[in-house]
């Protein structure tokens, strides 16, 4: 079930129903009235919802239940396993040593962890031979998902949430580029681990100690973290899916989701997920957002400069690489292209969705962002209820806009 960027996209997630509507005009459903049937008829557990702009949240719905089978109801203290959804946190980390002046985005990688060579597979005589590539994978190339890293998705490949970062970057080494750098588009977890081990490097900090300090205390977010403790377990929302052959709502195993989301959590010397690892919350969720709604600054504080974040969420994919770019047919928001962390929708949107659902969507032209949070591998049927929202949000802004 690991996510991939062709498979579920949600790229032009908005939270329908969540702002006033014309009174004057026929209202599209509210986020309740697109949800709730769902939860009546058993097919979907819940979801979080939350509307938000650059001076907070202006909307907050919960419908459903956080676990089925206890009848504990979403609430707003809902913890939930973000998946991919941690990857514009984990660029945000990276760009933050960016404006210190300590990494430079063209910079190879192999200036900050001089062990980093792949090589990349060609034919020669009938037989396999590996070189050097053409050019060197740059930190920009991690970041936009060009850099042709194949990461191990095997049965029999360890957890990516099991071994530190070193010894995940060095196993990485031993498989051949699936692709000449910067040439293709090819989304994966690979970019985002590589790039946090260089965080790693340079800052002299664990990972998830360089965000606790730069991003994630300062902000507030007391309720994200890649290592729960035992009261946000107990507030964590069962993830669910529905298996074809029941079709009924089903707890996901944490053997089919990676980072596991009910795993020992324990040991932080060997659980490290950058690229999909993170919990948190809808009001946890909105501060980050407001990051990038004040172009870098909250209240009164800078994070990320104004052309970091401009860096973030424009166009990172060379013209050469967009024809390898999937294009799920997700209404006129299509997911298009890829910046740096975030994905990038055709109407100027930029996003992140993850494996259970969840998903971030910041609208600029508009300024304002919806945080979507369910718990639901991706299906049918949560595919279904996200082209309603789209459908219902896309109502509203031809309404008023």
């Amino acid at each position: 079930m690991k996510l991939r960027w062709c498979g579920l996209v949600l790229g032009s997630m908005t939270l329908a129903g969540a702002v006033s509507w014309d009174a004057q005009a026929q209202e599209p459903p509210t986020f309740q009235q697109i949800v709730q049937p769902y939860v009546d008829q058993g097919r979907f557990a819940g979801a979080n919802g939350v509307i938000v702009t650059a001076e907070g949240i202006i909307n907050f719905p919960s419908v459903g239940y956080a676990d089925v089978a206890g009848k504990v109801p979403m609430t707003r203290d809902t913890l939930f396993w973000l998946a991919s959804t941690s990857k514009p946190f984990q660029a945000t980390a990276v760009m933050m040593l960016v404006d210190d002046g300590k990494i430079g985005l063209d910079d190879p990688v192999s200036k900050y962890l001089p062990h980093f060579k792949p090589r990349i597979a060609t034919r020669s005589d009938g037989k396999e031979v590996l070189r050097e590539p053409a050019h060197p994978i740059t930190i920009r190339m991690l970041l936009n998902h060009t850099h042709g890293l194949s990461p191990n998705y095997s049965p029999g490949a360890p957890p990516d949430d099991s071994v530190p970062l070193r010894a995940w970057v060095d196993e990485l080494l031993m498989r051949p580029l699936h692709h000449e750098p910067g040439t293709a588009f090819m989304y994966s977890d690979a970019g985002s681990n590589v790039s946090s081990r260089i965080v790693e490097v340079v800052s002299g900090k664990p990972f998830e100690e360089f965000l606790d300090e730069r991003l994630l205390l300062p902000l507030g977010m007391k309720d994200t973290t890649y290592f729960p403790n035992s009261d946000q377990l107990s507030r964590l929302a069962t993830a669910y899916y529905v298996p074809p052959e029941t079709k009924k709502l089903t707890p996901i195993p944490d053997t089919l989701a990676r980072p596991r989301p009910r795993a020992q959590l324990s040991d932080r010397d060997t659980r490290h997920a950058p690229m999909g690892g993170l919990f948190s919350t809808g009001g946890d969720l909105a501060r980050f957002v407001q990051v990038f709604l004040g172009k870098g600054s909250v209240s009164g504080r800078r994070y990320l400069s104004e052309n970091a974040v401009a860096e973030m969420t424009r166009d990172q994919v060379p013209d050469a690489a967009k024809a390898t770019i999937p294009q799920p047919p997700f209404g006129n928001d299509r997911p298009v292209s890829y910046g740096l962390g975030w994905g990038l929708g055709a109407r100027g949107s930029y996003f992140h969705p993850g494996m259970a659902m969840t998903n971030i969507r910041i609208d600029e032209t508009h300024a304002f962002a919806g945080i979507f949070l369910p718990q639901h591998g991706g299906d049918e049927v949560s595919l279904e209820i996200y082209l309603r929202l789209v459908d219902a949000a896309e109502k509203h802004w031809h309404l008023h806009h």
